[in-house]
């Protein structure tokens, strides 16, 4: 059904095969995006030590250290550069100083961004990704869009100059992205689909930016989930598509003022369930765009695309919707005759299809997709590379593209299999090279320039007519976006608890940006450690330094630790829904069965498993057990109770109505 991205890469998976969960712990920030680290958990804290920053040093000096412990310590955002490793308040909104020292606020502004200059965060990172650690440890919640980059004052005439300039950015910048690959900008544009025929989802992106552009401190998230494709995995974290994508518009959104920020939320070797669920938990409840890469998990099960979908549309801010074919059979065609086509990648699941374009009508909400072949075969075909022709560092299927014409190559083109060094962990023929991330990344980055481009010329044609009308509202452009779903196909019968449920959702996951188990749990006698299948791989992330953020986090205990016990908010009568880790390719035997092995309690009350059997789990989320329950609306505990010695408990996942 022709070749736009939506077509081609909602269609399924070249493999039908659990990922092995191989990469998953590391936080070694050399590696790692700024905007995901930008809140690991302590940092309330940590700058008093040692000094701390200038502008806190300054306010101690003023107004004595203990106050600055008790009302300022705790409540501080710290970013803390990678780089350099100097300690900053994040931004003006963190000097919640209380009355009386108000006076200090401009000189303080001089210091933070003085401080910031100097540590490379003049435009600090974005959003924050929670990291637990200990209770009494863990770091302050992500709110709201995350630090405030605080702009001087503008003048009309000002800030004109700024986006004429901004623009001039913008040119540079996608003529290096068509240099590199020899390209025209018509061919860049055509890996990027917007909705098909009457859709105004480029308009609406764009409109979107332009709220961010318009105010005096705009920002712009764009989370990715999936697998372990969009996680980087094989190469090293930062050379993940993703963010390439943060790396590269980054500088021109800043050169319009706008903060951009990208969070990686992808998780490697783990089921679409019970993750999908948690979509508000895990990318924020203010991001802008939410990209969806599952499609190796997804094979034959379109309503696991259209329960994700539900699950995105349901998040507060409304974010646009974007269809990712990151793996590495999505880039090039292995097929014999080496022609770049769509002859070797699953055809399009109708349902999905139909149900993505639907929604995005039936909704408002903007849907759009990404595919890079229909820009690259307009250029070059695909060959395989002589042993003779062959270098080191590289991976089984050594390939490259060659120019259709008389061009040469460009470089970018050339050994796409070989990665930055051989035998990182992941490196699997479906995980793409830092070569095949570059070119996704990069033509992606490319589209969003051209959304941003419209969004600043807008903004141009508004500062010059007179008088000036008020700027675009986001909270007025969202309000043509319902969330009134359509009727579904595939989410009937027993499928409706993973399409149109809402949850409230806790997980020891991370990364993300909102609750965690440990927000939940009562009792200290289960320790947050590693899923058992991780132990290993991460040990072999450490040693490598990939800098993956992606970590199966779980609460374990045993029956000698007694019962394992959630404090539940917002409680109505409903679903309860419990789950393990994911374990690899088999679950270790000295691990409790969910089902047989443990009872479950509202607060004193003993209630049963609404699926005893597994059948509505089997094969969406087959490590998770659904607890149905009737109590008053309001705070409830959750009360598990392990029954067999010798075995032990690993929680990972609580949801409830």
């Amino acid at each position: 059904h022709g070749d736009d991205p939506l077509s081609i890469l909602l269609g399924g998976a070249a493999r039908m095969e659990l990922e092995r969960p191989d990469d998953d712990e590391s936080q070694l920030i050399s590696h790692a995006s700024s905007d995901s680290l930008s809140d690991h958990g302590g940092g309330g804290h940590r700058a008093l030590k040692n000094g701390g920053s200038i502008a806190e040093r300054s306010l101690a000096s003023r107004i004595g250290l203990p106050f600055v412990y008790l009302t300022v310590g705790i409540i501080l955002g710290l970013s803390i550069s990678a780089a350099t490793g100097t300690n900053c308040i994040k931004s003006e909104s963190d000097l919640q100083l209380g009355p009386g020292v108000g006076s200090e606020i401009e000189e303080l502004r001089a210091q933070l961004n003085e401080c910031q200059e100097k540590s490379g965060q003049g435009h600090p990172p974005s959003g924050s990704i929670r990291n637990d650690t200990k209770k009494e440890e863990s770091g302050a919640e992500s709110k709201g869009r995350g630090s405030t980059f605080i702009p001087k004052e503008e003048t009309s005439e000002e800030k004109l100059q700024r986006l004429r300039n901004a623009l001039v950015v913008i040119d540079e910048e996608q003529q290096k992205i068509l240099d590199m690959y020899d390209l025209t900008s018509e061919q860049a544009q055509k890996s990027v689909w917007y909705g098909g025929e009457g859709s105004r989802a480029k308009q609406q992106i764009s409109d979107r930016i332009l709220t961010a552009v318009s105010q005096r401190s705009g920002q712009f998230h764009m989370a990715f989930t999936g697998m372990s494709v969009c996680a980087g995995h094989g190469s090293y974290f930062n050379e993940s598509y993703p963010m390439v994508v943060e790396s590269t518009l980054k500088k021109v959104f800043g050169a319009a003022n706008v903060r951009f920020g990208v969070r990686n939320a992808c998780m490697g070797g783990t089921y679409t369930y019970p993750y999908s669920w948690c979509m508000s938990n895990i990318v924020g409840a203010d991001v802008d765009v939410v990209a969806w890469d599952f499609g190796m998990m997804e094979a034959g099960r379109s309503h696991f695309t259209e329960g994700w979908l539900q699950q995105v549309l349901k998040i507060e801010s409304k974010p646009a919707i974007l269809f990712m074919a990151g793996y590495a059979n999505q880039l090039l065609d292995d097929s014999s005759g080496g022609a770049i086509s769509s002859q070797n990648i699953p055809a399009l699941d109708q349902y999905r299809r139909g149900v993505a374009i639907h929604y995005g009508r039936v909704t408002g909400a903007p849907v759009h997709a990404f595919w890079s072949a229909p820009t690259l075969r307009e250029r070059y075909t695909q060959v395989k590379i002589p042993d003779s022709e062959r270098g080191k560092g590289g991976w089984d299927n050594f390939i490259e593209l060659r120019s259709k014409s008389d061009h040469p190559t460009p470089e970018a083109l050339t050994n796409l299999r070989w990665y930055s060094r051989k035998g990182l962990p992941g490196q699997a023929s479906w995980h793409p090279a830092p070569k095949e991330h570059q070119i996704f990344g990069k033509l992606l980055s490319f589209n969003y320039m051209d959304m941003l481009k419209s969004a600043i010329e807008k903004e141009i044609e508004r500062l010059s007519a007179s008088p000036i009308p008020p700027p675009l509202n986001l909270k007025k452009l969202l309000q043509s976006q319902v969330t009134d779903f359509p009727d579904s196909r595939k989410c009937k019968d027993s499928k409706e608890l993973f399409c149109h449920t809402a949850f409230h959702c806790s997980t020891s996951y991370e990364p993300r940006q909102g609750r965690g188990l440990i927000d939940l749990i009562k009792n200290d006698n289960y320790k947050k450690v590693l899923a058992p299948a991780d132990n290993t791989a991460i040990e072999e992330v450490k040693r490598f330094g990939t800098g993956y953020l992606d970590r199966k986090y779980a609460y374990k205990g045993s029956r000698a630790d007694g019962p394992l016990s959630f404090r539940l908010h917002h409680v109505k009568a409903g679903t309860v829904i419990v789950c393990e880790p994911t374990y690899g390719w088999r679950k270790p035997h000295n691990v409790i069965d969910l089902a047989s092995e443990v009872e479950f309690f509202i607060d004193t009350h003993k209630v049963k498993l609404a699926d005893p059997d597994g059948k509505v789990m089997k094969g969406i989320a087959k490590n998770c057990v659904v607890v149905t329950y009737n109590c008053p609306q309001g705070g409830h505990d959750l009360v598990m109770e392990p029954t067999v010695d010798g075995k032990d408990l690993y929680v990972s996942f609580v949801l409830w109505n």
